[in-house]
């Protein structure tokens, strides 16, 4: 069919009578000169020439001829694939899964990363805070009087303050119709919402007058609470609604895409208040659009020197010893998610690097096969372009057809990882095939075309078709330089493979020391909520008289063993209460900004021995340690084991928090297990204080018993409807839910490496047994004269084996080289292992060798026991 589509254009009947006037005319022309009619008609046709050449040069200068030529050589490579369907559809399998798994990652970092933020100019916009190095640490909250310290700065051109956290600003929300509503608050100073360069989709953002004393309650929805609890109703602008019991009035409602905090449900005016303009009331960070014109250096220059200059203006609340902290937005929003993503995209693409050598290896075992048919078709006449051409349309045929099962594949990867991702990584739900991620695959196959049409098109240049003709039945010429250039992919290949093996070995080994990790809670199944109180008129008193009236009702229950109350449960990120302490027998030797801090810790008596924290030494709080008995408090036994070290005994020290002549001193009445409030992976010093001794108040209950987690929370939820029936509920998880959350993204990026040093694995395999099986076809005269010969097939065997794996030991080498380089970029996703640790790397020579010498030894001894006289025979 495709011959007689093209060659209705070749036979051209327009062309023909052209040519037959022109004939005739000569013929005529000669006639007229006096030569006889036969002799002017041979005449003619010689001077014409051939006219099948003539309609072949004519249809060659025509769009059509490059058309055939590829289409034909396409249908060559598909004949060519269907002979040799093994080899061809393995390195189609190959291709497939190298360009599947780099398609998928890809489309997950443009979801993630490289996907613009719903904010005008979002690399404009920075986040500010300070760490201190001196005191470890990683985050210093800002006080609101910085926030005029900050907008006096020549770099900025709006700046705004918001918590750190959501933690702590939530409202109960009454919906007139079954339970209230704990929503997600994070109140906001009136330029927040200029400084990200967005309007509200309904109504107004907040104004100066908003944050005002005595000024109207207002709140700004977002989208999602305004349609689900509000059914989307445009009247909602300008009604009050009941928050925390007291009216406020909705004057927006955000665009669906605004969600920033993440996780935030509505937003309230900061306010000014007395406490609030107090440097030393630090609980904000600040984000800023910077002016045009300003690098990031300059900009990180300014803030510093204005953190400098308010330690050396008021040391009483600042030391010398924190540094500014200015990360754009989009850093900022994806947070630790982005080393993972772009480390698991640089695994993929070694994977798609390793999928494309071993296809080009297999693609060269093909050409050396095929060394005799190219040389007889080039001794026919065949141009040596048309043979590179046909080899160039093989290799892009196969990486067309991988690059299309290759998309399906990474379609249905990118559903499987959305579903199975960690929950907290931003917009990864947004993540889909879309037109980059098409192109990226295009970009995919291309690289694949080149790299598989490479090895053969070099090949055919370097064959001596002389000796390839001679050799008979004999298949000897122009293998040297196949082996060559096949060894060299043996050891590209090699290399990668350790490389990416090395660094899921050692996300593997750190991953299972978080897991025996021993972070203090012993009682996973321990359920911890949020039962934050809200109410305009509630007491310091009242709070702690809700939680002793509940903890007593919980205790009553059947089935419930153990029951308390926390200020911040663990990992609840990187946030909590980090206070200064200092000892009574070091009072006044250090300066306060030199004094140690500590996490700090407001609980109820049997809050330890629910989450299993045990008690190492002296007693536990008790109801009789109220706010009129001696204040006393629970140290971690870090600090006890530096304590002792300094020759005190923990039991009966004092110590207070800060340094202020009004500051109480409270007395250490026990020693608490260590455990791990902020992450898995960090360390640290807890101090406890009972909440019946301080006017901060719990936020979360624990509970422990014999009844499955749902009938746990639904006591909870009764027994404080009982006592105040405003009050919500939210954020259930026990303690072994929180703890696979903050591993969840170590979890999910070691798994998807395993995935792919796993494939990698098996290509190397496939490419030692490949270059193997190709040398053996060979040397198949060879193997059979030794063998005649008397050759030992243990010796046989080495010698056969032993030419490759050496490639291999080559390539591993050059693979741990680098990645032991490559594994200080994934230093932060480790815990406990070092990037150039010498068992890991040692494990991964000894493992890929084996993997290796596998694949080698089981063509060699098939070669090694083949009968020499049937080879013989055979070549």
């Amino acid at each position: 069919m495709l011959s007689r589509f093209f060659n209705r254009f070749r036979n051209n009947r327009g062309l023909d009578a052209e040519l037959a006037d022109h004939l005739a005319q000569l013929k005529q022309e000669r006639i007229d000169a006096g030569d006889p009619p036969e002799q002017a008609e041979l005449y003619a046709r010689r001077h014409l020439g051939n006219p099948a050449l003539i309609h072949e040069d004519v249809y060659e200068s025509t769009p059509l001829q490059p058309l055939e030529t590829a289409l034909r050589h396409a249908s060559f490579a598909l004949r060519t694939f269907r002979r040799n369907g093994s080899a061809y559809l393995f390195a189609i399998a190959i291709l497939t899964l190298g360009i599947g798994m780099s398609v998928t990652m890809f489309s997950l970092v443009q979801a993630v990363l490289l996907k613009p933020l719903p904010f005008p100019d979002q690399d404009a916009i920075q986040v500010i805070w300070k760490q201190d190095q001196v005191a470890g640490v990683a985050l210093v909250e800002l006080a609101y009087p910085e926030l005029g310290d900050l907008q006096a700065l020549k770099a900025f051109d709006s700046v705004a303050l918001m918590p750190t956290t959501l933690y702590g600003y939530g409202r109960v929300l009454d919906t007139g119709h079954g339970d209230p509503v704990q929503l997600e608050g994070t109140p906001v100073s009136h330029d927040f919402f200029r400084v990200l360069g967005v309007k509200p989709a309904l109504g107004r953002d907040f104004t100066d007058a908003d944050e005002q004393v005595n000024a109207a309650p207002v709140v700004v929805l977002s989208d999602h609470v305004w349609r689900k609890h509000f059914s989307a109703d445009p009247a909602i602008l300008g009604r009050q609604i009941r928050l925390n019991g007291a009216g406020v009035t909705v004057i927006g409602v955000t665009a669906p895409a605004i969600d920033f905090p993440r996780g935030v449900d509505i937003w309230l005016p900061l306010g000014v208040t007395p406490m609030k303009e107090r440097r030393g009331a630090t609980y904000l960070q600040a984000i800023a659009r910077t002016r045009p014109g300003f690098s990031a250096s300059a900009i990180q220059a300014q803030v510093a020197s204005l953190f400098q200059r308010q330690a050396r203006d008021y040391p009483q609340f600042y030391s010398n010893s924190q540094r500014a902290v200015v990360t754009p937005l989009p850093q900022y929003w994806t947070g630790s998610a982005r080393i993972h993503l772009w480390i698991s995209l640089g695994a993929s693409l070694l994977l798609l690097i390793a999928a494309c050598i071993c296809a080009s290896n297999l693609f060269l075992s093909r050409a050396l096969a095929r060394r005799r048919e190219i040389a007889t078709r080039t001794s026919l006449g065949a141009a040596p372009r048309h043979i590179l051409a046909q080899f160039a349309v093989e290799g892009l045929t196969a990486a067309i057809l991988a690059a299309v099962s290759g998309t399906l594949l990474a379609a249905a990867l990118i559903r499987v990882l959305v579903l199975w991702a960690p929950a907290d990584i931003p917009r990864l739900t947004e993540a889909t095939l879309d037109p980059r991620g098409l192109a990226f695959a295009l970009g995919t196959a291309a690289l694949a075309a080149l790299v598989c049409s490479f090895a053969p098109a070099w090949l055919i240049t370097r064959l001596d078709l002389d000796a390839l003709l001679r050799e008979g039945g004999q298949r000897t010429a122009g293998s040297r330089t196949g082996k060559r250039l096949q060894r060299i992919f043996v050891m590209a290949q090699t290399a990668a493979t350790v490389l990416l093996l090395s660094i899921c070995v050692l996300l593997v080994v750190s991953y299972r020391a978080m897991l025996n990790t021993d972070v203090g809670f012993a009682n996973r199944d321990t359920v911890t909520m949020n039962l934050a109180l809200r109410g305009s008129e509630l007491t310091a008193e009242s709070r702690d008289a809700f939680y002793t009236r509940l903890l007593e009702k919980l205790h009553a229950v059947p089935g419930v063993t153990n029951a308390g109350a926390i200020l911040l449960r663990p990992f609840e990120g990187n946030v909590g209460w980090d206070l200064r302490y200092e000892f009574d027998f070091e009072a006044g030797r250090h300066r306060n900004e030199e004094l140690p801090s500590a996490n700090y810790e407001v609980v109820t008596p049997g809050y330890l021995a629910t989450v299993g924290t045990p008690l190492l030494e002296g007693r536990d709080f008790r109801l009789t340690d109220f706010d009129k008995a001696e204040p006393v408090v629970i140290i971690s036994n870090a600090l006890a084991r530096q304590l002792r070290k300094s020759g005190h005994d923990p039991l009966g020290l004092r110590l207070r928090f800060g340094r202020r002549p009004d500051d109480v001193w409270w007395k250490v009445i026990g020693v608490a297990a260590e455990a791990r409030y902020r992450r898995v992976t960090e360390t640290g010093i807890d101090l406890y204080v009972n909440y019946l001794q301080t006017g901060i108040p719990t936020n979360y209950v624990v509970v422990r018993g014999t009844r499955p987690t749902q009938e746990l929370v639904a006591l909870v939820r009764q027994a404080a409807a009982e006592i105040d029936p405003r009050q919500a509920i939210a954020g259930t998880a026990t303690l072994g839910d929180l703890i696979d959350r903050d591993t969840a993204r170590h979890r999910f990026n070691m798994i998807v490496l395993v995935w792919f040093a796993a494939c990698a694995v098996i290509l190397a395999a496939a490419g030692v047994y490949s270059v193997i099986t190709e040398s053996l076809a060979v040397r198949t005269r060879e193997i059979a004269l030794k063998v005649a010969l008397g050759a030992g097939r243990p010796r046989l065997l080495r010698e056969l084996a032993g030419s490759a794996l050496a490639f291999v030991v080559i390539g591993e080498l050059l693979g741990l080289v680098a990645a032991a380089a490559a594994g200080r970029a994934a230093t932060d996703l480790l815990y406990t292992v070092k990037p150039s640790d010498p068992l890991v790397l040692a494990a991964v020579f000894a493992f890929l060798f084996l993997v290796s010498t596998a694949a080698a030894i089981q063509p060699a001894w098939t070669a090694a026991r083949r009968d020499p006289r049937a080879a013989l025979q055979s070549d």
